[in-house]
């Protein structure tokens, strides 16, 4: 029963911050001012991925090919993770999940990520056997960092949402930007590190 309340109360506090929001009566300017200070704070955060390529460009000048999956790692990240916040936000309106179930959906989306990055990292390193622009030990590395990307941008995919509407934020509006935002900038510190790992750069 401390269960249902719970999720229910989670629910409605989603719900809530949706009630007195209708679209149709919003102005551009009003659309503007709701949206933009999170866009500033995201677009500073998105600013860190430069920073992190600079910190490792001994690492891409060693070995250039790394820098041809960035936009893939980038992108998966944030594809994935987005997957799993639109399935989260989908779940608090309808009153499935609420804070209580946080452990529980973190580990099931964690473990999808997983599996879901294993099938698509395979692809690549049978594709680098045949592909001459790049060698099988790239495509190694980017097969072993695309399911630690992948768990981790659906980890956050699935708490984000959560813990948004529990402090009372939509998680609609803040959840997948703060999302991608992290993934960009720790999905390549994890591409990185593993490329040094394995390359022995």
């Amino acid at each position: 029963m401390q269960l249902k309340i719970e999720g229910d109360k989670d629910s409605r506090g989603f719900e809530d911050s949706e009630t007195a929001y209708d679209y149709r009566h919003e102005g551009v300017l009003q659309c503007v001012a709701s949206r933009l200070g999170w866009l500033v704070f995201f677009f500073c955060g998105l600013m860190l991925a430069a920073v992190v390529v600079e910190a490792f460009e001994e690492v891409l000048k060693k070995e250039v090919e790394l820098s041809y999956f960035v936009p893939l790692l980038i992108g998966h990240g944030g594809n994935t993770g987005s997957q799993a916040v639109a399935t989260m936000i989908r779940a608090l309106a309808l009153g499935q999940v609420g804070m209580q179930d946080l452990f529980m959906v973190v580990a099931k989306e964690g473990a999808a990520g997983v599996i879901m990055g294993t099938l698509l990292g395979l692809c690549i390193l049978a594709f680098s056997f045949v592909w001459s622009g790049i060698t099988p030990a790239v495509g190694l590395t980017v097969a072993v960092a695309l399911p630690v990307v992948s768990l981790w941008a659906n980890v956050l995919g699935a708490a984000l949402p959560i813990l948004s509407a529990r402090l009372g934020y939509n998680p609609a509006v803040t959840s997948a930007p703060l999302m991608t935002t992290i993934v960009d900038s720790t999905g390549l510190i994890i591409y990185f590190y593993i490329a040094k790992w394995i390359l022995q750069l």
